[in-house]
């Protein structure tokens, strides 16, 4: 059985192996100093021997003397990681002028940004009651002052690059409004999920990195009766002489650590994950983004290749036979103005002296092409329409289906953020001990295009259509109560076990009664309450559907 202190100084299986996809997703997102000092670029022997003032191959000691020169060779690659391990990355060699000279072509942040503004193009719609703690929360949602919309747009975004995030619903102290945080999946280093009394699987434990310095890591920890704020030394091995920075009430020791406890009111834990397309795992989400990140560091390598090309070949190498290398003492160089002694042959002619080696250019061509065919993949994989996908879908055929991949990913994006902003709300609601309004609702944005509007339209007259038949078919058991009088009506719901009457205006301008004060009332006299809430929901439903359109905003995800 694991124990509190192995869950919270362990980490979940499911981490170790997608750590290094988050990282590169999220740098490559980022891009900028983030990107580079992931080094995702080759060092070659050549990058690391070569001062960076210069390709020429000189050596200089400490004090920036040249004490003899080096051949560029290219040889021994590193991997990033050798890279960043052996320091070779530090100023003063030519991998570092490479690292921040060669431009990195950030199409995954382009298409990250593109399916966001898609989605928040317009506001999403929510009916929520109209209170001061309700209205205060929408405009100041994670305590940071981000309003909701800016905080479930970030989610999105977040989404979008790791696959899946964790959003808490916590209250802290004696604030009366919860606050809702974002945490990324390399924040949350473990979790469990078990199997309830229903068979379903259920969160019961998570723990969620706060804070990391030199001499501590602050984690939050879950289950559903506590909630812990754990302090863990950086060194085990200084364990016993480690003592919390800061100094809280209620700070105790539990099995060698320092936490401070909270009792869990809810019964559960407050934090879900939220998937941007398909849950892999729990805890675990799909997403393009790892493999748009990997063409991307590619495209990366290849700018890199093209950089290193264009310098070194325009310093072409100097060769030189031995006998003229002893002559001039080992200092021969291509700068201008330099002169070269060499001794003449028996015959009077001169001997071969030197020539000038540099690679060939021809390999730009072939790269530079290699590069526009990633970048169009990565545009075929993220089903956004690239300028040869244009070219070559003289019909339009290629370009719709694009289109139409992209218009069910949207929606598909919008319908996880409307499930997981209403289970954030049913926390809020119960964290203020109240009970979620039955007209509760949010519609995210499905307008985007002429398309998705037209898919809309035709969803719309589909259900009317659906509403006419169900109509003309149950229609006929109401029609034998219609009375000219109100007495009649009145007789006929006495009959019924009932009372009143309500009224309706015909077809030739006459006023028709029916037994009971309400339409409802009669339906379930009669035994016809099903269909009369049937009736009721498919008016409302559309009726909302068609003041959503018309005013240009979201649509319900009810349908």
């Amino acid at each position: 059985m694991t124990t509190f202190k192995d869950f919270i100084t362990g980490v979940h299986n499911l981490y170790d192996r997608y750590e290094v996809d988050w990282r590169l997703a999220i740098n490559s997102y980022y891009g900028g100093p983030e990107y580079r000092n992931g080094q995702y670029l080759k060092a070659y022997e050549v990058d690391t021997n070569t001062p960076s003032e210069t390709v020429n191959t000189y050596q200089i000691d400490g004090d920036g003397n040249t004490v003899g020169k080096l051949r560029a060779q290219v040889s021994n690659a590193y991997s990033s990681a050798d890279a960043n391990d052996n320091g070779i990355a530090s100023a003063g060699s030519f991998y570092y002028e490479k690292l921040h000279n060669t431009p990195n072509l950030n199409y995954l942040k382009l298409y990250v940004s593109e399916y966001n503004s898609l989605l928040f193009r317009t506001p999403p719609q929510r009916v929520l009651p109209d209170t001061t703690e309700i209205n205060q929360f929408i405009n100041n949602t994670n305590g940071e002052e981000d309003s909701i919309n800016e905080f479930m747009s970030q989610v999105d975004v977040l989404t979008t690059v790791y696959g899946v995030v964790w959003v808490s619903a916590m209250k802290f102290g004696d604030n009366p409004i919860p606050t809702w945080q974002v945490h990324t999946p390399l924040d949350v280093k473990n979790w469990e999920y078990t199997y309830n009394r229903d068979g379903n699987l259920q969160l019961t434990k998570i723990l969620i990195e706060l804070n990391s310095n030199d001499t501590e890591t602050v984690y939050r920890y879950m289950d559903k009766d506590v909630i812990r704020t754990v302090f863990v030394p950086a060194d085990d091995d200084g364990e016993e002489d480690y003592y919390p920075q800061f100094d809280v009430e209620g700070l105790e020791q539990i099995e060698g650590v320092y936490v401070v406890t909270q009792d869990n009111p809810l019964g559960y834990i407050p934090c879900n994950p939220i998937y941007q397309n398909q849950k892999i795992y729990n805890g675990i989400g799909s997403t393009s983004t790892f493999d748009l990140a990997q063409i991307q560091r590619s495209v990366y390598g290849d700018m890199a290749e093209i950089y290193s090309t264009i310098t070194y070949s325009a310093h072409p190498t100097l060769v030189i036979d031995s006998n003229t290398d002893d002559l001039n003492d080992g200092q021969i160089s291509a700068e201008p103005g330099g002169v070269i002694r060499v001794e003449n042959n028996l015959n009077g002619q001169p001997n071969y002296v030197y020539k000038f080696e540099a690679p060939p250019l021809t390999a730009l061509t072939e790269i530079r092409a290699l590069v526009d065919q990633k970048i169009e993949k990565m545009n075929e994989l993220a089903m956004i329409r690239g300028e040869d996908l244009v070219k070559k879908s003289s019909s339009g055929v290629q370009v719709e289906q694009y289109d139409a991949k992209l218009e069910a990913m949207i929606r598909k994006k919008a319908t996880n953020l409307e499930n997981a902003e209403y289970n954030l709300w049913k926390i809020w609601f119960d964290w203020t001990n109240q009970v979620m309004p039955e007209d509760f609702s949010i519609s995210y944005n499905r307008q985007f295009n002429k398309r998705a509007v037209e898919h809309e339209v035709a969803e719309i007259n589909q259900m009317l259509k659906v509403y006419e038949q169900f109509n003309g078919v149950f229609a006929e058991s109401t029609e034998a109560e219609e009375y000219p009088s109100e007495q009649q009506a009145v007789a006929r719901a006495r009959e019924l076990g009932g009372s009143g009457f309500h009224s309706h205006t015909d077809e030739n301008g006459e006023t028709i009664y029916m037994p009971f004060a309400t339409h409802k009332q009669y339906e379930a006299a009669v035994g016809n309450t099903t269909d009369a809430d049937l009736k009721e929901t498919m008016r409302d439903q559309l009726r909302q559907r068609l003041t959503q359109l018309m005013s240009s905003t979201s649509t319900s995800n009810s349908l």
